[in-house]
């Protein structure tokens, strides 16, 4: 009868100390889980910013905070560097100039101070480079061109004597294609071409107009121009690289229009 009240009692024992063992390992794993969970939702105080990420566990490695900005929600986690560049945005008289883009008009002021210094010369003197879409030309050609240059300041309505008279226009699409400092280049020769206009050559006529002749028209002009200043984007000219004797013609020209 002893015997089988021990044997009893050491039975209740072993069942109690399972369930014992059970309730521990349980409450031992929640208390991970939610350990993990903290330490995201804690980092998501640090920044409003977002990124997405991989659903945390306890055996992740968390990205040090000090390097990261994390969202509020932790169901949909999304991580950036925060050490991004802040973006300087243009603030400047081109804001009212109907037409103005401006998302890249400080790079075209860097890249108007990197022209040779010919082309630099006169359009930092007398010219406004302004990053846009001309609202004119828009209408003429249907979307905005790379480049414009427009010297009697041409309104969206073609009235002339805007604010914007002697200006180069280089639209956001020139950024995106990639051309904009063949671009740049181009419409600053016509610029250089039309502030030359009434310089006279060694053989006492109109440079400007024997230039045109010449290249075969202003546009080709303009296009031999970006070669000779080491552009390569050309449009309308068609005979490929200036020859000797094209870049003897252009050193003429430009030595004696603008004495350099």
């Amino acid at each position: 009868m002893n015997n089988k009240y021990i044997t009893s009692f050491i039975l209740i024992l072993v069942v109690f100390s399972s369930f014992l063992y059970i309730s521990n390992t349980s409450s031992d794993s929640e208390s991970a889980v939610t350990t993990s969970t903290t330490l995201l939702e804690e980092t998501s105080t640090t920044s409003p910013s977002t990124t997405k990420v991989e659903e945390t566990s306890t055996t992740t490695s968390l990205v040090p905070i000090s390097k990261i900005a994390v969202s509020e929600d932790s169901e949909s986690v999304q991580i950036i560097s925060n050490e991004d560049d802040e973006v300087v945005i243009y603030e400047g008289p081109f804001t009212s100039f109907a037409g103005f883009e401006g998302t890249n008009q400080l790079t075209l002021d860097s890249l108007v101070g990197d022209l040779p210094a010919t082309l630099k010369a006169i359009i930092e003197e007398e010219v406004l480079v302004i990053n846009g879409c001309h609202q004119y030309a828009l209408s003429l050609v249907g979307r905005c061109p790379y480049g414009v240059w427009d010297s009697s300041g041409t309104d969206p309505e073609g009235e002339k004597g805007a604010d914007w008279a002697l200006s180069i226009w280089i639209s956001d699409r020139a950024f995106a294609a990639g051309q904009v400092k063949d671009v740049l280049i181009h419409e600053a020769s016509h610029a250089l071409s039309y502030l030359t206009k009434t310089c006279i050559s060694p053989e006492n006529s109109n440079y400007r107009k024997d230039a045109w002749d010449y290249f075969e028209g202003e546009e080709q002009f303009a296009d031999a121009l970006v070669l000779y200043f080491e552009g390569a984007y050309n449009h309308y000219r068609t005979k490929g690289p200036l020859t000797q004797e094209e870049i003897k013609y252009l050193d003429s020209y430009i030595s004696v229009c603008t004495g350099n």
